[in-house]
């Protein structure tokens, strides 16, 4: 994978300029942290189909490790999602209880529909916010306590 990688870096030379001035190929306990966190947010909020491009994204404007985050984000996965996405559901509906918000100018199908996606969309902040600030720390604990040295940054060879 990781020659693979490097391949298709040096193929695509500006893609390369691009991910490296942004950061989201930088390696350090920070960076990598960030990409963590990003990775774990962005995989349990309901965005099956653009989960990589909002991960490159946050990983850009976060300064944030790209890889780290891509391969966090599986814990979304064919098999997971449909469990993930049925506790988001409930608990959204559950904290829904504690919350003013009301769809009364909607009626029929149009106001369930709008219940049940504010319901998923609450359930899953209320889990990724925490999960993603845990994976931060956890990591930077991890990263510490086994003092774990990698190379500032990785670079590709031209």
């Amino acid at each position: 994978m990781r020659i693979r990688t490097r391949t298709w870096l040096r193929q695509h030379p500006r893609t390369r300029r691009f991910l490296s001035r942004t950061g989201s190929l930088d390696v350090d306990e920070f960076t990598l942290a960030r990409g963590v966190a990003a990775g774990l947010f962005i995989a349990l909020t309901p965005t099956v189909g653009v989960q990589t491009l909002l991960m490159l994204g946050v990983s850009m404007v976060l300064r944030a490790n790209f890889p780290a985050a891509f391969i966090v984000s599986w814990i979304s996965n064919p098999l997971t999602v449909a469990p993930l996405y049925y506790l988001f559901y409930q608990l959204g509906g559950y904290l829904m209880r504690f919350l003013p918000v009301r769809f009364e100018s909607l009626s029929g199908i149009e106001a369930e529909l709008a219940v049940d996606t504010y319901a998923l969309i609450l359930g899953s902040l209320a889990v990724a916010v925490p999960l993603a600030l845990s994976g931060y720390f956890v990591f930077l604990y991890v990263w510490r306590r086994f003092d774990l040295h990698l190379p500032r940054r990785v670079e590709v060879p031209e």
